[in-house]
């Protein structure tokens, strides 16, 4: 179990103890009858690939939207709320469906976004394409949210001034944290049938429409749902950013027996590796460099090193009205100071391989299930309430500890209930006593009751032009044809 450090506790209250959040949200679309959406992306948002705040993910019924980082929580909250109903008002009717397993599911509808016709925007196309011809539309059509975390420069300095060590210290404490989170965040249990159709998966029967794992918290974390075989060989660790970058480039760089036969000369995905670039590796956090349109992820954190953390695998909570609440941001937030100030040392073969074990019983069987604790401990094992329980005590006395305790109040009072009653048995309980997934999910997706602030209003219309002029300045930049435009980009990782 993680344990807070005094001394990091001590250094960090003297700093300004200030950090940033911000919010990526996906949502499928769907109809009023939940059916997932064959509609392209709304012409109103301009251009997606260059919108800093409306996007796609994976396909043109995938939408994101994206936060800018905040010091206060409820101003990140709010943002994203502005950001939700600015984006309900322009869906021709459509719903943003408030669930990380999507609508009911026709593969015909799944459009990859139009290719374009600047270098940027064609490699965009290019791995998507290889996404669905490696894993196929329906892996790539679950939704959920990524959190990213950050300190400001008076906490680093606090803490030792090495940034890049500090965040790896926090990776490696969520991985050993994040089955008790999931079993707290984690909310889709369900499925409608049409995510399964043309797979030989073992699964129950909830009713004629619907399937579940009956103790899962999230489907889409587990091995039904976004999920990499190749990549589940090992856990990474991140034991240092050395290792970490060998791992990213072994697995763009190798060829992979699996991903050989899609063509590379056809442009039929961007390389034939493990991965085809760094966003497609599937980790729970995600260490992050300085963003830059001109150089690749490897790259800028080999050269700058760690800047923030993507906190991903966060299901949407339906029964929230944009699919997260104050109270889970302020959750995330605790837990990864939390890291932080806690001692955290490299992770061995042995630990790698329970925290592996850990998350799998979290998704497929977390509401009623035993934890690893070591094989060096007494109990071996101890039940998942007991340790989320024990986990929340510890939490509490250490917001108290650093003087968050007042202002998280209602959080813990919400999450100390969801141990008792875990969201996803929640929702399967609702399913039992109402109606079907598509019924329940519908209303939970109802356009909300909320008025865009003016100013971000001004801002998000403003972007929208700015996309589309920023497309045409890359096209005009474009000084090479794509095929050598992809062999550069290849070779930036040898």
């Amino acid at each position: 179990m993680v344990e807070s450090n005094q001394k990091k506790i001590s250094k960090f209250l003297k700093s300004d103890k200030v950090t940033y959040k911000g919010l990526e949200k996906e949502n499928l679309r769907s109809d009023l009858e939940g059916k997932i959406s064959n509609k392209s992306f709304p012409k109103s948002f301009g251009v997606h690939n260059f919108n800093r705040y409306i996007t796609l993910d994976y396909s043109e019924p995938h939408l994101e939207i994206v936060t800018p980082p905040f010091v206060e929580n409820s101003d990140a909250y709010n943002f994203l709320c502005d950001l939700h109903k600015y984006v309900e008002e322009n869906l021709d009717g459509d719903l943003l469906w408030n669930y990380s397993m999507p609508p009911k599911f026709k593969s015909k509808y799944i459009k990859l976004p139009q290719h374009r016709e600047s270098n940027t925007t064609k490699l965009a196309h290019l791995y998507r394409l290889g996404l669905r011809n490696r894993y196929g539309d329906k892996m790539q059509s679950t939704a959920g949210i990524h959190f990213n975390f950050s300190f400001s420069d008076s906490v680093i300095k606090a803490l030792g001034n090495n940034k890049t060590e500090i965040y790896l210290g926090v990776s490696r404490n969520f991985l050993r944290l994040f089955p008790i989170i999931l079993r707290l965040i984690g909310c889709s249990p369900v499925t409608h049938k049409s995510f399964l159709k043309g797979r030989h998966v073992n699964i129950e029967d909830l009713d004629e429409e619907d399937c579940y794992l009956p103790k899962s918290t999230s489907l889409r974390v587990s091995r039904l749902g976004y999920y990499s075989e190749e990549q589940d060989e090992s856990l990474i660790t991140f034991n240092s950013l050395a290792e970490y970058l060998i791992t990213l480039r072994n697995y763009i760089n190798k060829p992979n027996d699996r991903f050989k036969h899609i063509s590379l000369d056809l442009k039929q995905q961007v390389n034939d590796g493990t991965i085809q670039m760094e966003s497609e590796l599937y980790n729970h956090v995600r260490p992050k460099g300085i963003i830059s349109k001109d150089t690749r992820a490897y790259t800028q954190l080999k050269s700058k090193g760690i800047e923030y953390l993507e906190i991903r695998s966060i299901d949407l909570n339906p029964y929230t009205k944009i699919g997260i609440s104050i109270e889970d941001i302020e959750f995330l937030e605790l837990v990864l100071i939390f890291c932080a100030l806690s001692d955290s040392p490299l992770i061995s073969n042995l630990e790698s391989d329970c925290i592996k074990e850990n998350i799998r019983r979290s998704s497929e069987t977390g509401q009623d299930c035993n934890f690893i604790k070591g094989l060096e401990s007494e109990n071996a094992e101890e039940s998942a309430k007991y340790v989320t329980e024990e986990f929340l005590k510890k939490l509490q006395n250490f917001a108290s500890t650093i003087g968050l305790h007042k202002d998280n109040k209602k959080m813990f009072s919400e999450y100390i209930n969801r141990n008792n009653v875990p969201l996803s048995k929640k929702l399967i309980n609702d399913l039992d006593k109402s109606e079907n997934l598509l019924t329940f999910i519908v209303k939970k997706s109802a356009p909300i009751n909320h008025k865009v602030n003016k100013n971000n209003r001004a801002l998000f219309e403003k972007e929208r032009d700015l996309s589309e002029k920023q497309y045409v300045h890359d096209k005009k930049e474009d000084n090479m044809k794509f095929e050598e435009y992809l062999e550069r980009f290849r070779g930036e990782i040898k």
